[in-house]
């Protein structure tokens, strides 16, 4: 599913605007990113949880040319589905 798609099935769902769908789509997006600058995690019951998770900075090697590169220290969100997430996709597959 695309972004659109996403956005217009938020958007029936909640029974608002398309607008208002991307905009509340941009605000939980938004307090996901501030919560991984913190390395907050953010939980929503029933749903999961997004945990940050902060990576060290690693040496690689490219395997074509032979050159060591350093590659920078990342944050990425790690996703943890709730139990009860996981038996509603289970009942309804």
């Amino acid at each position: 599913m695309d972004a659109k798609s996403f956005n217009t099935k938020v958007a029936r769902s909640l029974d608002i605007s398309a607008r208002q769908a991307a905009e509340l789509i941009d605000a939980f997006a938004g307090v996901l990113r501030e919560s991984a600058r913190t390395l907050d995690p953010v939980a929503l019951p029933s749903f999961g949880s997004f945990t940050p998770v902060k990576r060290d900075e690693t040496v690689v090697t490219d395997r074509v040319t032979g050159q060591r590169l350093l590659l920078p220290p990342q944050i990425t969100i790690e996703f943890n589905a709730a139990s009860m997430l996981r038996k509603k996709i289970n009942r309804h597959a």
